[in-house]
């Protein structure tokens, strides 16, 4: 039963994986648009917008939160596994799953600050924008929360993985 659940998860991380690449490349695009415009209108036209440069730095704040969850979610993010590698395969299953727990407990903590951030915000009017100082710290709300859906996930994988490497080693032993 929970196995199907799981599946059932890994299809819609992987549908959420596709919508976020997509939306991070539309993303790219607009800050490129951005920069060549103000590129142009500095070097060509002697005109320098701040808005452009805000608006930049905040789809880009986008870009990399949201492809931090891509990443995340390949499993493509750096990782150190020289050391790793050499363990026996118990321990390296035991500091996976405690590294998986950390990482739960980590993005927990974000998304408990950026919410209570957020909220200090969402009263402040940005300087150069006229939006809400709140919409700044937007990428860091959504994009931990899905990374926190993705670790989730990850972790769930890994303690399905121990219970059944449990009752396969228990069958194992009794006659």
């Amino acid at each position: 039963m929970a196995c199907s659940y799981l599946k059932i998860y890994k299809r819609l991380l992987d549908f959420m994986e596709k919508v976020l690449m997509v939306l991070c490349s539309l993303l790219f695009a607009v800050v490129v648009t951005l920069s060549a415009i103000e590129i142009f209108t500095r070097y060509f036209l002697n005109y320098s917008s701040t808005i452009s440069g805000e608006l930049g730095l905040i789809l880009m704040t986008w870009i990399y939160f949201l492809g931090f969850t891509i990443l995340f979610k390949r499993g493509e993010d750096v990782v150190m596994e020289y050391f790793f590698r050499r363990l026996p395969i118990q321990i390296r299953n035991t500091i996976d799953w405690l590294t998986h727990v950390g990482i739960l407990v980590f993005l927990s903590t974000l998304v408990w600050k950026a919410i209570k951030f957020y909220g200090m915000t969402s009263t402040m009017e940005h300087p150069f924008l006229p939006i809400k100082y709140s919409y700044t710290v937007q990428p860091i709300l959504v994009g931990s929360m899905l990374t926190l859906v993705v670790a989730i996930y990850f972790l769930w994988e890994k303690t399905a993985a121990f219970v059944k490497r449990d009752l396969e080693s228990e069958q194992k032993l009794t006659p």
